[in-house]
């Protein structure tokens, strides 16, 4: 006969047996005595005549879909595990679901085959507008979906209207209730661009309502684009799938509907900051090139000039063209022209010449005096608009011109302070003067 073994020999025994072939393991019951202990959930399954202990790590609970709670039958995924120093045995859950969501699963999988075969979700998805005026919204009234939409929509973009068409979130109600809210929204009366359809989150039966064939159907048939923001980023109906946009919460379907005031606002400043960068390099292009004309013979222009200097410029350009010059020319060239003729007339030979000579003299004094006349009027004109350029001239009708202290012309009220020194120039002389 063997030696006896220790209890605990014994129990690290059994566990080394027990517990790979039910490292995962799955069972249903019902869920007693749930408490939470310090991070770690505890609970017992149980079943008439049996009984298990269970256990959710606190590393585990994030992961779960749902929570347990007494009363409710569940179905549980883990592993067994023996604890030595209790003798015990406790099944670590890693999953957990309410019984007969398997069942759920299984229609949800068979409706969807049957709708994709109808090509209800295979139809080419709609771009959204990108600058909606006007954007349609079912949802259930005072649920946090409709609250989110309203909020995330007023930050982004908050001058676009809003019609909201009430649908119950589950239950009954909903399939009715929603397809005539999308009925009522793709009007065009009413004029919207684009259509939410919006819920929190939930468990599968609560969202089992937006898996209805014709709710699926209405939406894939919707007169305008349609983006769904139904449950968490972990629930998928099967609006979400013949939806033109499908986002994972009502906050992301407001997003994807409306523009972003700030992004936009910053996309704006970037242009203005792009064109401008782009006109000062034309600019600075356009002054290199008329530096390199000017370089080669071009004078540089003054724009500041004082205007007596600028004046003064001008009147020298005005000598320059002044008809005189012209006349001059003009008068010499008659000269010679006169005396090659009184060469060519005395060397004519013989009476034939002579009345073409005289006929050729008497044309040429009248011709010689309108040029001169032409040229005497146009010396006049030129002489009034160079007088009336005079600074001179308003002083012999009566006016009075004011210098600063410089000698520039004062040409308005603000440009001299209180005090200022001021030479007043008339026709017949100067005087000194003082602003008060």
């Amino acid at each position: 006969m063997d030696a006896p073994l220790s209890v605990k020999r014994l129990l690290e025994q059994v566990k080394a047996r027990l517990e790979p072939p039910f490292s995962a393991v799955c069972v249903v019951g019902e869920v007693s005595n749930f408490r939470g202990s310090g991070r770690h959930w505890y609970f017992t399954l149980k079943e008439e005549g049996a009984a298990l202990s269970c256990a959710v790590w606190a590393s585990q609970q994030r992961f779960l879909q749902h929570k347990p709670a007494d009363g409710q039958r569940v179905v549980l995924k883990g592993s067994l595990n023996l604890y030595v120093a209790g003798g015990t045995i406790t099944l670590a859950v890693t999953h957990c679901e309410p019984a007969g969501v398997g069942d759920l699963q299984a229609r949800l999988r068979a409706l969807e085959a049957d709708l994709r075969a109808q090509g209800l979700f295979d139809r080419p998805k709609r771009p959204l507008p990108r600058f909606p005026k006007r954007l349609g919204i079912v949802a259930a009234l005072g649920g946090a979906a409709l609250r989110d939409v309203l909020q995330v929509t007023a930050r982004r973009a908050p001058g676009i209207d809003l019609l909201i068409a009430p649908a119950a979130a589950q239950g009954e109600r909903c399939v009715p209730e929603t397809l005539l809210a999308i009925q009522e929204l793709q009007d065009p009366h009413w004029g919207c661009e684009a259509l939410l359809l919006v819920r929190g989150g939930g468990s599968l039966e609560d969202l089992w309502a937006f898996n209805d064939p014709e709710l699926v159907r209405a939406v894939a048939e919707c007169r305008i684009p349609v983006i769904t923001g139904v449950g968490h980023e972990i629930d998928t109906t099967l609006v979400d799938l013949a939806a033109d946009r499908r986002a994972a919460t009502p906050s992301q379907a407001a997003e994807l509907a409306t523009p972003d005031r700030a992004a936009l606002g910053a996309e704006l400043r970037r242009r203005v900051e792009a064109l401008t960068a782009r006109t000062a390099w034309r600019l600075r292009g356009l002054e290199t090139t008329l530096n390199l004309l000017a370089d080669h013979g071009l004078q540089r222009a003054e724009p500041l000039a004082p205007p007596m200097a600028r004046l003064a410029a001008l009147g020298q350009r005005l000598a320059l063209a002044h008809p005189s010059r012209g006349l001059d020319a003009a008068g010499a060239r008659l000269s010679l022209l006169r005396h090659r003729l009184g060469q060519a007339a005395g060397r004519a030979a013989g009476e034939l010449d002579l009345p073409r000579v005289r006929e050729a003299q008497r044309r040429l004094a009248p011709a010689a005096l309108r040029g001169l006349q032409v040229r005497d009027q146009r010396l006049a004109v030129l002489t009034e608009r160079l007088r009336g350029l005079d600074p001179a001239g308003p002083l012999q009708r009566g006016f009075v011109l004011a210098l600063d202290a410089e000698g520039r012309p004062v040409t308005t009220a603000s440009a001299q302070p209180a005090g200022a020194s001021l030479r007043l120039r008339w026709r017949d002389g100067e005087r000194k003067a003082r602003l008060e």
